[in-house]
């Protein structure tokens, strides 16, 4: 299965049917001439990559299914992306996002707390639209809450782990799998949910979901020095002094001057970060192997995502799974060279 040349079908057959139920549902539930209504168009129209939108569509489309019906859940998918989006670039400090300043340099800080706060709002207003029975729906929306729990005690965990000087391995996979992989869980378990299939076959799904997170997540970080993230400048990571994977793995297996000389560059203040502190630390990553393990373990995440289905006996489900994979994997192919 040729997944991304599915995805872009799906995308110029149903995205701005997705977009125009987002515009709908705010201008439907927001008081009139409220701020809420500019800055939410702010966000919806930056534009990315819009896989929380499409995922539910792509799978239902593999399961047989019309993907139709889902196009709210896409919407609701798509909305909790962008909340989590608007607080993460207030508290990591992030000034430009797909090429544009972010809320809360646009707006203010307060405003970003408040759009990001209404965001989460409307997702549940947009998945209420769901031509489904009223037992679909509670179900949709309690997988929504939980999710989204997952993600904001992932965002958490990683506040908590900005704050480490020995942070594992394990660690960093237990906060992505909350932070990055809820909002992959959600948009692919849920419309498999909706789509019918059995609640075995769902937690398989959401299994897979958080091994293609960690994935996307293993990219993200490789993307901010090896690549291009969609920010102002590469190393935004470094200046955050984010324990990233290639951070984390460089810490414990560079030399201890090397792993100090690190540490010290991820906690300075963010104004205090040079562009030398930058290449230094991509240096380290490259001289430690962390760039390496990053993208070896990004590999072995989707063989595992794909694992889980094919063991389970669904073949359809795992080249779905594995083609999610490949779109995932193909920023930073070129560094497997």
């Amino acid at each position: 299965m040729n997944v991304e040349r599915k995805l872009e079908h799906l995308r110029g057959q149903y995205l701005g049917r997705v977009l125009d139920t987002i515009r709908a549902v705010v201008a439907d539930s927001t008081p009139a001439r409220s701020t809420l209504i500019d800055m939410s168009s702010y966000v919806v129209e930056t534009g990315g990559k819009r896989l929380r939108a499409l995922l539910p569509l792509l799978v239902a489309d593999a399961l047989g299914v019309d993907p139709e019906p889902l196009i709210p859940f896409g919407a609701a998918c798509e909305l909790i992306h962008n909340a989590t989006l608007v607080h993460d670039d207030l508290q990591d400090g992030d000034e430009v996002r797909r090429g544009r300043a972010t809320v809360w340099r646009a707006f203010g800080p307060a405003q970003a707390i408040d759009l990001g706060d209404a965001l989460f709002y409307y997702a549940v207003l947009a998945a209420q639209r769901m031509p489904v029975s009223a037992e679909q729906r509670e179900a949709c929306v309690r997988r929504m809450m939980l999710d989204t729990l997952s993600v904001i005690d992932g965002q958490e965990r990683e506040m908590v782990l900005l704050k480490e000087p020995n942070p594992t391995l394990p660690q960093y996979f237990e906060m992505v799998e909350g932070k990055t992989s809820g909002l992959f869980s959600l948009p692919i378990a849920g419309a498999a949910e909706l789509c019918g299939v059995s609640f075995e076959l769902t937690e398989i799904l959401s299994s897979a979901a958080r091994h293609l997170g960690v994935l996307f997540q293993i990219q993200d970080d490789v993307l901010d020095l090896f690549g291009e993230k969609g920010r102002d400048k590469a190393g935004c990571d470094i200046e955050e002094g984010k324990r990233s994977v290639l951070a984390v793995y460089a810490l414990q297996h560079a030399p201890p001057e090397d792993a100090a000389e690190l540490l010290r560059i991820l906690d300075l203040e963010r104004v205090l970060t040079t562009e030398a502190h930058i290449a230094h630390a991509r240096q380290s990553f490259e001289d430690s192997g962390a760039l390496q393990f990053a993208l070896a373990e990004a590999v072995e995440r989707r063989r595992r995502a794909g694992a889980l289905c094919r063991d389970a006996g669904h073949e359809a489900l795992a080249e779905l799974i594995e083609g999610i994979g490949d779109v995932f994997l193909a920023p930073i192919r070129p560094l497997m060279a």
